[in-house]
């Protein structure tokens, strides 16, 4: 074939097999790319064989030139509205110029014609050039293929081969719409190359219900598969709206967290029918079987719909870097910043290292900060076992001597204050300060918490006076909790922030679609729950332990004062209690800058004595 078909995006994942395929039936190819493509990747199209052309996207003239003499325009552009739909309409003047007869936009998608303005950011800047499309002089046609089947692959809450789970939202028999790239490109090739292609064509590889996935991946030899439901549309919809509020800057974000989720909505909300698969019928499509087996689980592939991932989180605190360390047979995800003497923050429950976000940056301006996943927490590994806080502070012990540090200073909050204490009792020569928020180790007190909450207790907020401490109980229960809240785990997140702070508005939405997005996962409110249920461990550890004589600070919020003022001056001779009572249990968020008083001045008063220099 003489004519050449145009394909603007010719460098990108899928346009590279659109380019492959058209050359695998004889096409010859154009390839239109801006000005500043790496000499590498046009070096790969020429090679090939293809015509590339440099144009800048916004140079009417120079694409009009590129396209004239080509059959068809082939977009494969991705972007937001400075290439959906302003350079593509560049690209369709251009070719309309030119004499092109015929145009397939940028769409591949799900059949966004059969959604609301609205639902879908990106689908909807689609829908606008398309209305640019329909009034120009040039027969177009947009091809639709729902999802692109590797997401699959991707660890995604839809299908979580690491945790051999299934998510779905509202109806597990409702029929997915999945096309694999290569599928995509090779029947997009075909219809470039086909003068009488209709307006829409929608296809694809295969068609499964979050229960045929679970099928799938089990045939794929992925073992058994639970299926597990995540919420309704309308909850989806909820938390959309809640984390796009949260997150501004996504707005100009190709797949900001939002839009992530819009794409998950519109996979339960619109399907391809009829499907056009058999148009072409030397074209064979991917099963999802052969697609799973063929594609296990990647640990480097992007989690596009799963919990924030840390590498975007730690870009909010400018200086901090992502860490990982494999110590006492567990791998520790940690991110550390800034300089000087050495500070280890431990998390609480449910929460993970993002939580020290509101003092982190200014305590990396004194100290060398870093801030722990431990066992069972964000990215740190989640064994069966091992969460008594003894276990817990040996892991923070080696990732110390890791670090080649000799002593350390440690704060942790709830949770992290127990494993902190832990390290203190355990490795008093490697600690020189020890500061706890809102928990201290667990001791025989413990036993004696009310199992019944007193009167009006539970009216709101948590009674500082009589606090009553429901979660202690039921992280006790073994294999009910996951259960319940895996997948809507914000609902817990959101009872209990609004039941222990004092302006729960501090904590924001952003942060608690952090936090919900780790914890919603079966394993990891296992893994939490097992902090819990090593109580008993750590009472009985406790016992053996003598009383310690380095410098001890408790900071407590108007929920844990009463414990805090007995437990601290119990368990060294050189310690205080500070209260914040006008802070709840949350302090870094709703306090950060009394913490951040608190703790420096705590520190800088008990700075460790240098250590001579030997001769």
């Amino acid at each position: 074939m003489n004519t050449p078909i145009l394909v603007a995006g010719a460098t990108g994942e899928l346009g590279g097999r659109i380019v492959a395929a058209l050359l695998r039936r004889g096409a010859s190819v154009r390839a239109v790319v801006r000005v500043a493509t790496e000499a590498a990747k046009v070096h790969a199209l020429t090679r090939q064989g293809v015509d590339v052309r440099r144009v800048d996207l916004t140079d009417t003239a120079g694409l009009t030139q590129a396209c004239e003499g080509v059959a068809c325009v082939v977009s494969v552009l991705a972007g937001l509205r400075e290439v959906i739909v302003d350079a593509q309409a560049n690209l369709l003047t251009a070719a309309v110029a030119a004499g092109v007869p015929r145009f397939i936009p940028s769409d591949f998608a799900s059949d966004y014609t059969r959604q609301h303005p609205g639902e879908n950011r990106n689908f909807d800047l689609r829908r606008e050039f398309q209305q640019l499309l329909d009034k120009a002089p040039i027969a177009a046609t947009s091809i639709l293929n729902g999802a692109f089947g590797e997401i699959l692959t991707y660890g995604i809450p839809l299908l979580d081969l690491k945790h051999q789970q299934v998510g779905y939202w509202e109806d597990a028999d409702w029929k997915i719409d999945f096309t694999t790239m290569n599928d995509t490109a090779a029947y997009t090739a075909a219809v470039a190359l086909d003068v009488t292609t209709p307006r829409f064509l929608r296809i694809a590889s295969f068609q499964h219900s979050p229960h045929e996935l679970a099928a799938a991946a089990e045939a794929a030899g992925h073992g058994p598969f639970a299926v597990v439901p995540l919420g309704s549309r309308a909850n989806l919809s909820a938390r959309i709206e809640q984390v796009r509020a949260a997150n501004l800057a996504g707005e100009q974000q190709l797949y900001a967290d939002w839009q992530q989720l819009q794409y998950v909505r519109s996979m339960f909300a619109v399907q391809n029918t009829p499907l056009d698969n058999h148009r072409y019928p030397d074209l064979t499509w991917t099963s999802a079987e052969d697609l799973l087996g063929q594609r296990p689980p990647q640990a480097n592939q992007p989690n596009l719909l799963g919990p924030y991932s840390d590498e975007e989180l730690v870009k909010r605190l400018p200086g901090f870097t992502n860490h990982y360390a494999t110590v006492n047979g567990v791998r520790l995800h940690y991110v550390a910043g800034g300089s000087g003497r050495p500070l280890v923050c431990l998390p609480g429950w449910p929460q993970t290292w993002y939580s020290f976000h509101p003092v982190a940056q200014e305590l990396a301006r004194h100290y060398h900060v870093i801030l722990v996943d431990m066992r069972g927490m964000g990215s740190s590994d989640k064994p069966a076992d091992g969460y008594d806080k003894k276990t817990m502070a040996r892991d923070i012990y080696e990732l110390v001597q890791h670090l080649g540090l000799d002593t350390v200073a440690l704060l942790g909050h709830d949770i992290g204050g127990m494993v902190a204490s832990s390290f203190a009792y355990n490795y008093p020569a490697a600690t020189d300060q020890l500061i706890v928020l809102d928990g201290t180790h667990p001791t025989e007190g413990m036993r004696y918490m009310p199992m019944l909450p007193a009167p009006g207790a539970l009216a709101g907020k948590m009674d500082g006076e009589h606090p009553y401490i429901w979660w202690m109980a039921f992280n006790q229960v073994k294999k009910l909790p996951e259960k319940l809240l895996a997948g809507r785990f914000h609902l817990l997140l959101d009872y209990l922030f609004a039941y222990v702070m004092l302006d729960e508005s501090k904590m924001t939405a952003f942060d608690r679609a952090v936090y919900a997005a780790v914890y919603n996962q079966s394993e990891n409110i296992r893994a939490a729950t097992a902090w819990y249920q090593a109580l008993g461990q750590d009472i009985a550890d406790h016992h053996a332990y003598a009383q310690l004589s380095l410098p001890v600070l408790g900071i407590a919020s108007y929920v844990a004062h009463g414990t805090l003022q007995q437990s601290v001056p119990a368990m060294t001779t050189n310690g205080r209690v500070i209260t914040l009572p006008s802070s709840g249990h949350y302090m870094f968020e709703e306090s950060p800058a009394q913490v951040l008083e608190a703790v420096l001045r705590f520190l800088q008063e008990h700075q460790p004595a240098v250590k001579p220099v030997a001769d």
